[in-house]
């Protein structure tokens, strides 16, 4: 006769893992997203204004252009930083998380074996830790490629 094992419960609620999975696919994909497409825009309106076929012009076509590269630039830059953000909070949140399980746990019995609960939440921890430097290192790319706009003119040979 089998001895029943007992079925241990998640560590995270149903809305905590909603809101880390939300948190993680905002630095995995949102953050990504938004450099890839400031960079697919600009580029576009770059070789719109600045050359007819293969011949650079003088001047670009679209007045302003400056300004449109750089509110291209900002609105990702921003939407970037805030998905970066969620990514760190849903690794900080996970941390916390662990924390927590890991008191729960040495106060029923002081195992030196990992729980489910634990490997769980470790797992999880170590996909936000992976989010959070996906999201921060597009919103350090954001931050080169708007300096290069900067130090470079619109139509010049190296945009």
């Amino acid at each position: 006769m089998q001895t029943p094992v007992p079925v241990e419960k998640s560590a995270l609620t149903r809305s905590e893992k909603r809101r880390v999975g939300l948190c993680a696919s905002a630095g995995f994909f949102f953050a990504p997203g938004a450099w890839l497409l400031q960079v697919m825009v600009s580029e576009t309106i770059s070789a719109q204004a600045c050359s007819a076929g293969s011949i650079p012009r003088v001047t670009p076509v679209f007045p302003n252009l400056d300004g449109w590269l750089y509110g291209t630039s900002i609105a990702a830059f921003a939407v970037a930083a805030i998905c970066a953000a969620l990514a760190v909070y849903g690794y900080v949140l996970l941390g916390r998380k662990q924390k927590q399980v890991k008191e729960e746990r040495s106060d029923v019995a002081s195992s030196a074996e990992l729980s489910r609960a634990e490997e769980e939440v470790s797992r999880k921890r170590f996909v936000a830790l992976c989010s959070a430097l996906i999201g921060c290192g597009f919103v350090l790319g954001l931050m080169f490629t708007v300096l290069a706009e900067v130090f470079f003119q619109s139509c010049s040979q190296w945009h």
